[in-house]
């Protein structure tokens, strides 16, 4: 799914860079999804496969806070595809307002690698999802939320993970 279009302050757009692609705009999250928290931000970059509780089976929602990145649990992917939905809800940053955190998904099995695009999530109050596909069946995946701007200032808000 390829989708564009979250501008920048102002309307101004901006184009991601080419490994990179915007999130779209999308609904609530799925019914009867288990809650899950992600792990508690500790200021530093986690290294590669450094991930959380076991893992989950998809749909899961799940709450994020943190200042400049933060892993998931790992999971299964559906038929080797996986969605991550999330919101922006507030920051420290009084001009976080049309910032964007960014969405890695990785390949947890062995050595860890990335898998797919770099997904940019507007966080201007609504939910914005992007899809990977290609994930490879009986592996565990996990994403990464990080942000370039800011790096000490705190950003939260809420999400989910499924299969479509």
């Amino acid at each position: 799914m390829l989708v564009g279009g979250l501008g920048g302050p102002g309307g101004v757009a901006q184009a991601a860079p080419a490994r990179e692609v915007d999130a779209a705009r999308v609904g609530a999250p799925p019914k009867g999804a288990v809650k899950l928290d992600l792990l508690p931000d500790t200021g530093q970059d986690r290294p590669s496969g450094q991930v959380g509780v076991q893992a989950s089976y998809l749909p899961f929602t799940f709450s994020y806070d943190f200042t400049r990145s933060l892993t998931s649990r790992t999971f299964w992917p559906v038929a080797g595809r996986a969605c991550v939905s999330l919101r922006g809800a507030g920051s420290t940053d009084p001009g976080y307002f049309f910032q964007v955190v960014k969405v890695e998904m990785w390949d947890a099995y062995g050595t860890d690698l990335k898998k797919g695009l770099t997904a940019r999530y507007a966080l201007t109050g609504g939910y914005f999802g992007y899809c990977w596909t290609g994930l490879t069946n009986g592996h565990e995946h996990y994403f990464r939320i990080y942000k370039e701007w800011n790096t000490a200032a705190r950003v939260w808000g809420d999400g989910w993970t499924s299969p479509i």
